[in-house]
């Protein structure tokens, strides 16, 4: 297979994508994970929304250790951080809860990707979500009756191409069923149909029905159907 100069991607997603694709990697514990995760966002948010002169205090229940931050002043409050915390949150939320059929721990990684690689590929996470809803409800073993597989429902082929692309193993068919990497793919391959025809819904019929569909519609001036993308936005309705 001939591959294209590979896609850059954060150092984060990276190492998340190199412990996923071995599937003989030891995963972090998920109960550690999510309490060093919890005490960060306890103590940013608490730095974001308290009154000057306020102190935040939060006892670690593991040596009784107390630790304090600065005082803030009403200065210090970013509305765009706060809503950007609040926004990031939510999806962390929306994310554990969708997929309570997964570890902890995977619920955790995959967060990471749909959040920090969608904004990294100029994608809403949100609209990410409502892809995933719309193509697998949320399931993570979804084959369609067209041969595309997993959370996103991407087909074999086009998986293969962006792996090559990416840097990433593939291990066929099989890779579509470990949910980072489906996301991983699907969100790049979404990225690549933006990329060629300038505009998300475009690229999203694209996604659904194929790019060459979308091409010859376009050029014999024909009206392209919206009943995806209309699914896709209700989805989207319930969470924005």
């Amino acid at each position: 297979m001939v591959c294209y100069p590979a896609m850059k991607l954060s150092p984060k997603i990276k190492k998340i994508i190199i412990r996923q694709s071995g599937m003989h990697n030891v995963w972090i514990s998920g109960l550690v994970l999510s309490s060093i995760l919890f005490t960060a966002n306890y103590l940013i948010f608490q730095n974001l929304i308290q009154e000057p002169g306020e102190s935040t205090c939060m006892q670690h229940h593991q040596g009784n250790v107390m630790t304090t931050s600065p005082p803030q002043t009403g200065s210090d409050l970013n509305l765009n951080d706060l809503e950007a915390f609040r926004k990031r949150e939510h999806i962390r939320s929306l994310v554990l809860q969708n997929f309570k059929q997964f570890p902890q721990s995977l619920r955790l990684k995959l967060f990471d990707v749909i959040y920090e690689q969608s904004l990294a590929l100029g994608i809403d996470p949100y609209l990410t979500l409502s892809i995933i809803a719309t193509e697998s409800s949320f399931r993570r073993a979804s084959i369609s009756y067209n041969g595309a597989y997993g959370l996103m429902q991407i087909k074999p082929v086009t998986a293969s191409a962006i792996a090559c692309k990416l840097g990433i193993p593939w291990q066929g068919e099989e890779t579509l069923f470990d949910p980072v990497l489906n996301v991983t793919l699907g969100l790049n391959y979404l990225a690549d149909l933006k990329d060629q025809f300038g505009d998300m819904d475009q690229a999203l019929i694209a996604y659904n029905y194929g790019p060459e569909f979308v091409i010859t519609r376009i050029k014999n001036e024909e009206k392209l159907p919206v009943k995806y993308i209309e699914k896709i936005k209700r989805n989207l309705e319930q969470w924005v």
